[in-house]
């Protein structure tokens, strides 16, 4: 597997890590260096392979790193804090596409960062902070991306569906939690053009017009009830996941360390509501199946929660920093048969500037592989297709084989001598 992380220097690292030894070789290695062949275990030892792209630019750091298909080829989608995106070859760093959204950058205080970005249909679909939505075609002439709706302002989170990619969520602070459907949005829009290019004859009724935040809308959460003094609860969602394949199920953390699950079937009120620590849950992530998830708070607190009870099911330690990324390697799929057959492990990117691999197979919850990547990091991505190329092991019958041929080799060819007749 290789692994991908962003950070807030405007670099793209990825690292791939040895496999692990069987038991059997570790073994087999321990009597060789017993025998005295030191030289030969280092010379073994398998080193982590790495990489980096770009340079160091902290205007340029990392908001969103994600996977896209460009003319059917899987690459790294990249938001930078400069508001440019761009397609990345994830092999050499090469820039396939670029484009540029104008609400998102370093120069005036107004503009946002990114809190969404992904693929649907051939279409670039990014959201900023400022309630900026953008859909723009890949085939587009123009580097600049194209906005639709304006969503409004404070907005923490936009994630689309993972396999209904028409589908996506917004939260953020004061803004409670809406699922939003970019083909309706865009079918607006379109209509919308058309009237306006209509001229003087078009229908000017009060009655006609809609709220443009409602366009397209498919949910809209109410806030829970009153606290115990009437007053209204306050909302700031930090991060949300879709947890069904029906994208009526929806969870969420926020910023007063409560874990809330919407079921769009049952109520806009959230099913489930409770609190987890004493500090505001800024990731969420989908655990090894979508009855549970991961979730990082801003004390270097990283959980397990099933969401069927509520209950923490697991809780991984070494973490000296905040979490940012956490991705559930394989990442779960909703074929229930292939998901109970594998074995996951959680790779985590955090602000201590570690990437850690922890597994899932034991209560331990052990660190399999870490590594010090130098800067803050953002956000992680995993290719699970890569293998790490480890070289051959030869058996002992092809050693004693090769050593055979090679003393044959060594030898010089005798000579026919004639004999002397008497």
């Amino acid at each position: 597997m290789k692994y991908f992380t962003g950070d807030e220097c405007g670099l793209i690292k990825w690292i791939s890590f040895p496999p692990k030894m069987e038991e059997n070789q570790r073994h087999q290695k321990k009597a060789k260096k017993v025998e005295g062949s030191e030289e030969n275990g280092s010379k073994e030892a398998l080193q982590p392979l790495t990489g980096t792209f770009g340079k160091v630019d902290k205007e340029q750091a990392i908001q969103k790193l994600s996977w896209a298909m460009w003319e059917d080829e899987k690459v790294l989608l990249v938001g930078r804090k400069n508001g440019t995106i761009q397609f990345m070859s994830p092999e050499n760093g090469q820039i396939l596409r670029e484009f540029k959204n104008n609400h998102v950058g370093v120069d005036d205080e107004k503009k946002g960062y990114f809190v969404g970005l992904f693929v649907h249909d051939r279409y670039l679909c990014a959201c900023t902070s400022t309630g900026d939505l953008s859909y723009t075609p890949l085939t587009s002439r123009k580097d600049e991306t194209r906005t639709i709706l304006e969503l409004g302002p404070n907005i923490e989170i936009m994630r689309g569906h993972p396999t209904q990619t028409h589908i996506f969520a917004i939260g953020g602070k004061e803004r409670d939690l809406c699922i939003y459907d970019i083909k309706a949005i865009a079918k607006s829009k379109k209509e919308r053009e058309e009237i306006d290019a209509a001229g003087p004859n078009k229908n000017t009724s009060i009655h006609k017009k809609k709220s443009p935040r409602n366009v397209g809308l498919i949910f809209q959460a109410k806030n829970v009830k009153n606290d115990f003094l009437d007053l209204q609860q306050p909302v700031w969602i930090h991060d949300l996941q879709f947890v069904n394949k029906e994208a009526t199920k929806v969870a969420v953390a926020t910023h007063y360390h409560q874990f809330r699950l919407y079921d769009t079937k049952v109520a806009r009120r959230p099913i489930t509501n409770i609190e987890i620590g004493k500090h505001p849950i800024k990731v969420l992530s989908i655990g090894t199946d979508f009855n549970h998830v991961l979730y990082a708070d801003t004390m270097s607190t990283v959980g397990m929660l099933d969401i069927r009870t509520g209950k923490r099911a697991a809780q991984f330690k070494g973490f000296t920093g905040a979490a940012t990324d956490l991705v559930t390697v394989p990442l779960p799929t909703f074929d229930k048969e292939k998901q109970e057959s594998e074995k996951h492990c959680i790779a985590s990117a955090s602000l201590d500037r570690f990437l850690r691999v922890h597994e899932t197979s034991t209560v331990y919850r052990n660190i399999e592989d870490k590594a010090y990547l130098k800067q803050r990091l953002t956000c992680v991505l995993v290719d699970e297709e890569f293998e790490y190329p480890v070289p051959k092991v030869k058996t002992e019958e092809e050693q004693e084989n090769e050593e055979e041929e090679a003393l044959w080799d060594s030898m010089e060819l005798a000579k026919d001598r004639k004999r002397k007749r008497d």
